[in-house]
């Protein structure tokens, strides 16, 4: 519907990335193939490269930050079950079932964290679940971490409704996350080494030293809208919010209980 693209100033523009932003992102290249979904059907498939730029709108959660800003690349290639996705890679096995579609797909995905002085970059394995069809799409997926450096894993659930008309199309969707104490705490802590980087960097705030000592379950969703130009081109808008668990927003280091996004982008359909 998400770094690992060798360009390294793209890398650099994904860093800030935070869960909730790459769920609302990997609707993107969906949404986009979306808008040409005629023309695959009558070639059988829907294989494709799609590029494009944009820019992202962070709000951070963490104390002293205020909206932050920049600038976003998009990639989407699939050919047969291969897919490349904004922060995701993998295949995905699909058969039509009568009025369904259950699919299944192994992954590798980019986990990022916000704020400024916290800044990692983290690789996921994991396996997704969905199943689609009139009703929309649902789906489950467990990832975990595979660079060894916080050693956690995650749990979700998503269901998400495209509505077509015509040249725009609009896929709201809801979204479960359940965080393991060591995701929660890799995601949203905050470590003595990050407040001491903050301080030779001469902040204006210093985040504490808040470790998350508890498991977490956030709530999110997000609304994409995508506007066809022509049968190439796509004008992209993405709004996407997560109401943060009580385990996560009572630490000393955040200061709203929610966090959310905006993307504006265009992309082009080879």
């Amino acid at each position: 519907m998400s770094p690992e693209r060798t360009n390294r100033r793209a890398a650099k523009a994904l860093v800030p990335f935070t869960a909730a932003l790459t769920m609302a992102f990997a609707l993107l290249p969906t949404a986009v193939s979306a808008q040409s979904n005629d023309a695959a059907n009558q070639e059988g498939n829907d294989n494709h490269i799609s590029v494009g730029a944009g820019v992202l709108f962070l709000e951070s959660p963490f104390k002293g930050e205020n909206t932050l800003t920049y600038p976003l690349p998009l990639v989407s290639i699939k050919q047969g079950p291969l897919y490349f996705e904004a922060l995701e890679a993998g295949a995905t096995f699909d058969r039509q079932t009568g009025p369904v579609t259950p699919s299944v797909s192994a992954f590798v995905a980019g986990r990022t964290t916000a704020a400024r002085d916290r800044q990692t970059f983290t690789v996921d394995a994991g396996v997704r679940v969905g199943l689609s069809g009139d009703f929309g799409e649902l789906s489950g997926e467990y990832r975990r971490d595979i660079t060894g450096k916080f050693n956690g894993g995650e749990f979700a659930v998503r269901y998400a409704y495209p509505i077509n008309a015509g040249k725009l199309t609009l896929i709201p969707s809801a979204q479960i996350n359940w965080l393991d104490r060591k995701t929660a705490n890799h995601m949203y802590g905050v470590t003595a080494g990050q407040r001491a980087k903050a301080i030779a960097k001469n902040r204006s705030v210093i985040l504490p030293v808040a470790p998350i000592t508890e498991k977490a379950m956030n709530l999110g969703g997000s609304l994409t809208g995508v506007f066809a130009v022509n049968d190439r081109i796509s004008l992209i808008a993405v709004m996407s919010g997560t109401y943060l668990d009580k385990s996560i927003y009572k630490s000393p280091a955040i200061d709203q209980k929610w966090e959310s996004s905006a993307i504006v982008a265009v992309a082009y359909r080879f």
